[in-house]
């Protein structure tokens, strides 16, 4: 055999060795960007107590994740489709718990240096693995989070629904 010829082969199989390896090294930096921490603080423990409370027994399930710069609450109802005024106490106790308070003291928890952007209230009704509704609110009122100006600071006080 050419011993120029195994030469380039054994470069090309290097050099791909090299570009997967690489390839692999910036996914792994990118993924672990996008971490997903479980949350539990006081508050979160007291919300967790007032939504069963408040789901007259429809609430099943509570959960709290934190993946920059979001907080999500999970909630699990026992039925396919529950009332209006579980749906309307869950949202009442969410939005009581959002404050921005509550939210630097969770930032802290899982060592996040910044203010949480958005807290997202998930519904999900029964066994469907779809969210039945799904509502939000912001810290800021823009997109602009650089503008830490007064008329730019909500403080999750304005909630949406989010249509699907």
């Amino acid at each position: 055999m050419n011993s120029r010829l195994w030469g380039k082969e054994d470069y090309a199989w290097r050099f791909r060795a090299l570009t997967a390896l690489l390839l692999l090294l910036a996914v792994a930096v990118l993924s672990s960007c996008s971490v997903r921490h479980s949350v539990q603080t006081p508050a979160t423990e007291a919300l967790s107590k007032r939504l069963a409370e408040a789901g007259a027994g429809e609430v099943r399930k509570v959960d709290f994740s934190f993946a920059r710069p979001e907080l999500t609450i999970y909630v699990k109802t026992e039925t396919a489709a529950p009332g209006e005024e579980t749906i309307d106490a869950v949202l009442a106790r969410a939005k009581e718990f959002a404050t921005v308070e509550a939210m630097d003291e969770i930032a802290k928890s899982v060592k996040w240096n910044d203010r949480i952007s958005a807290v997202i209230l998930v519904l999900y009704a029964g066994s469907r693995d779809e969210p039945y509704r799904k509502y939000g609110a912001s810290y800021f009122k823009t997109f602009d989070a650089s503008d830490t100006s007064a008329d730019n600071i909500d403080g999750y006080s304005t909630w949406r629904e989010y249509k699907q």
